[in-house]
């Protein structure tokens, strides 16, 4: 058995490196070293991939362009394995490979999710994929510390807060702000916060969120932003902080891999109640969180809910969480991802339906309620042929730089709705063709293909939730 991987390494990810695209280098670079590895370059087409072999198995694990590799099987009839991923729950990325990979999936083929939450969202709306077909495999542990966990100081001691990842609205930034002064002012001033990441709005520039403090009563010197970091500066993050925050309920969240990051550091995380921290952290460190009624465009990086910042605030005066500890790992090791690609991957003694080790007998343990409330408006009129072979001249007229063909696209777009798209335009104009980019060819898809799909998390049948309306969009930014 060979296995093929587009190779990774070439890509330029600086100033875009968020969790999924540094999964797409740590796989290429894995699989890559393998003897057996045949490496190519996607952008280039089929031609690049070759022939496989029938015992070949191709791992598609370069961002949400599996169905790529879908079609050139069937065109070439090919008869080797495709093993596939899907790193982001809400998005039309990977929403709209998905559609198209749907009827081109055969028995044998593999879809990777990083957190059951996810994996039970795509199974819920793309049912013709076998449950034994879809895994929970995301091997980050293997390259992480494992410290102590950290003890909580002591009641009238300075609390040291910390906050990884987009300064955003959709990660609920603005909460941690919150919660944070709430905290400084009802402990008279000892607490500090230390935060680092990538504002995407005047907002969270350094300097208006000192003002916005300043304003609650907290001193400059009470706060330390870091700005930008790598995983080169995690272990000095971590070192500085007491606890993590993570109240993101972004659209996008498939995993958070910051939970990981700040528990192998041995800190613990208080977390939003919904989505893939349901299932990472105990009960007794998630933060109650309403999610919002009003529609969604699966295009957007949005807060699907709000937490509670009087419940959060509460937790962190009373030191109310457990010592940090990293539980179930084994989907997040690297024997887990060499069974699903080498095809050895299955159900296990003690398990049902192929779900990881645990997760049978856990079925409450990944948030339930948020996948049971999903509506997502169906498409009208598909035709997945017709569509795949679209995306496919697409991606080879934009990657292999036929750009005129592209900007016809464009206008005929523009004369069909009456509407200029510069936005579009300025995507065709770039110097560079980045495959990492997603924010460059999926927006061309989303607009010249398949437009995105609208959702909504509808209130539940039994339990009352109240409809919240979302805010207003803020730029999107990709984070370290």
């Amino acid at each position: 058995m060979r296995t093929h991987v587009h190779d990774y390494g070439p890509q330029d990810t600086s100033g875009i490196l968020d969790g999924a695209v540094l999964m797409h280098r740590t796989m290429s670079d894995l699989i890559t070293a393998r003897p057996d590895a045949v490496p190519h370059d996607l952008t280039r087409g089929a031609a690049a991939l070759g022939t496989p072999a029938a015992d070949d198995v191709v791992y598609a694990g370069n961002g949400p362009y599996a169905h790529l590799y879908h079609l050139w099987r069937e065109e070439n009839g090919g008869r080797h394995r495709i093993v596939r991923e899907v790193h982001t729950t809400f998005w039309s990325g990977y929403w709209t490979q998905e559609e198209l990979c749907a009827p081109l999936h055969r028995p044998g083929d593999k879809v990777l999710f990083p957190s059951e939450y996810t994996r039970q969202v795509f199974l819920r709306c793309f049912p013709g994929i076998p449950y034994e077909d879809a895994v929970v495999a995301y091997p980050m542990l293997d390259a992480m510390p494992r410290c102590a966990p950290r003890p909580a100081p002591a009641q009238g001691e300075v609390l040291r807060i910390g906050y990884l990842g987009a300064l955003s609205t959709a990660k609920n930034f603005d909460q941690v702000l919150q919660a944070f002064a709430r905290c400084h002012a009802d402990s008279g001033g000892r607490a500090r916060l230390v935060y680092a990441g990538k504002p995407n709005d005047p907002r969270w520039e350094r300097e208006a969120v000192l003002d916005s403090l300043a304003e609650r009563g907290v001193p400059a010197a009470h706060v330390t932003p870091l700005g930008l970091i790598g995983a080169d500066g995690l272990a000095d993050f971590f070192a500085r902080v007491d606890v993590t925050l993570f109240p993101s309920t972004a659209s996008r969240e498939s995993l958070g891999r910051v939970v990981f990051e700040s528990l192998a550091h041995g800190v613990p995380v208080l977390a939003a109640a919904m989505g893939p921290a349901v299932e990472l952290l105990p009960a007794s460190h998630l933060v109650p969180a309403e999610l919002f009624g009003t529609p969604f465009a699966m295009d957007k990086v949005v807060a699907l809910g709000r937490v509670d910042t009087d419940a959060l605030a509460a937790r962190l005066l009373a030191r109310d969480w457990e010592p940090a500890r990293l539980q179930d790992t084994e989907a997040f090791e690297l024997p887990a991802f060499w069974r699903a690609l080498t095809g050895a991957d299955g159900p296990r003694p003690g398990t049902a339906d192929g779900l990881r080790p645990g997760a049978a007998a856990t079925a409450a343990g990944h948030d339930a309620d948020t996948v049971a409330r999903l509506v997502v408006n169906p498409r009208r009129g598909l035709d997945p042929a017709a569509a795949t072979a679209d995306a496919h001249q697409l991606f080879l007229d934009y990657f292999q730089r036929r750009d005129d063909a592209v900007l016809r696209r464009v206008t005929g777009l523009e004369e069909a709705t009456g509407t200029p798209r510069p936005d579009l335009r300025a995507l065709v104009a770039a110097p560079a063709r980045n495959l990492a980019d997603y924010r460059a060819l999926p927006r061309l898809t989303d607009a010249l293909v398949l437009p995105p799909l609208t959702y909504s998390l509808t209130p539940h049948p039994v339990l009352e939730h109240p409809v919240l309306e979302h805010p207003a969009l803020e730029p999107e930014a990709v984070p370290v």
